[in-house]
């Protein structure tokens, strides 16, 4: 049986993108590489970047949203030490780097559907690429004004590993669009895009209170979020509000110049490149059968 707010226009194309419709939004999922391709309210304006690619021909960067799954972002130097081993990556992404884990470049089998929610899922055999082997999952649930995103990874190896996860939508830019997003501090990033500096946030970067992006470019990681967010777009009469949960607690901010059109917000369970750093930057020591999973909402409501 449907629940209130999901009404029966849900339907998958022969290429097997997934169409889910709520009272107020309406979303498309696709099954290769496990994205959200976009995202629209109901007065026809998005609250996900549009698709930037073409229908046979695209990418997980493309798209309005995608996986970062066994772990977020880089790893210095494609490599680890982990309780008496390393561990290498070979780059899966522009040469030199490894970013991001598998899920995103992956195809993903779906598990369940109804009108308003799909899931699906996807699994990783570890070899010379990457150490890990796990199974992933996500779930995609309207209801109503609310995009509700879940994720989990289930270690399958032999041994134990450091795990994380992180999502990776793409939001519209427009002009005066603002964000607001609470956090304690944030990294430098170095020539190789890997955190460098810890330090306190600058005013230019400090989103406690609505601001405008700044014109420059960002690509940073923000420590201490209070795992909710909002963003207005004024010129779309719309706005959303982030909550996450509190395995979510610091996001990434790539925000490119504006020309750019889009920002990434991007919540992660642990810092970039935590592979080296003594706490391991939150990553979690799963042991084989073990899992992690969290979830973000996105609520989405028409403004003045």
């Amino acid at each position: 049986m449907l629940g209130p707010g999901c009404e029966m226009f849900g339907g998958t194309m022969p290429d097997g993108t997934i169409f889910l419709e709520s009272t107020d939004l309406r979303v498309r999922v696709s099954p290769r590489f496990g994205v959200l391709l976009d995202g629209y309210h109901r007065n026809g304006q998005p609250f996900m970047r549009p698709f930037a690619g073409e229908k046979d021909a695209f990418g997980p960067t493309d798209t309005a949203c995608f996986p970062m799954v066994p772990f977020s972002n880089r790893v210095g130097g494609n490599t680890f030490d982990y309780e008496g081993q390393t561990y290498t990556f070979e780059p899966n992404d522009v040469p030199p780097f490894y970013i991001h884990g598998e899920g995103w470049k992956s195809d993903w089998s779906v598990m369940e559907r109804t009108a308003c929610s799909v899931a699906l899922e996807m699994h990783h055999e570890g070899s010379s690429c990457s150490p890990y082997t796990y199974r992933a999952a996500q779930r995609f649930t309207l209801d109503r004004n609310c995009l509700t995103m879940w994720i989990e990874v289930e270690n399958r190896g032999g041994g134990a590993m450091p795990f994380g996860l992180g999502l990776h939508p793409y939001f519209p830019r427009t002009p005066r669009m603002t964000l607001q997003a609470h956090a304690l501090s944030w990294w430098t990033e170095d020539d190789y895009h890997v955190p460098d500096e810890n330090l306190p946030l600058p005013e230019t970067v400090d989103f406690s209170e609505p601001r405008l992006l700044p014109d420059h470019g960002l690509n940073n990681c923000f420590e201490g979020w209070d795992c909710r967010a909002r963003l207005n777009w004024p010129e779309l009469g719309l706005g959303a509000t982030i909550d996450a949960d509190p395995i979510f607690s610091r996001y990434m901010l790539f925000s490119p110049p504006p020309d750019f059109e889009f920002v990434c917000f991007e919540p992660m369970s642990h810092t970039a490149n935590g592979f080296h750093h003594a706490d391991l930057g939150g990553l979690r020591r799963l042991a084989q059968g073990e899992t992690l999973a969290g979830s973000m909402r996105l609520t989405v409501e028409e403004i003045a």
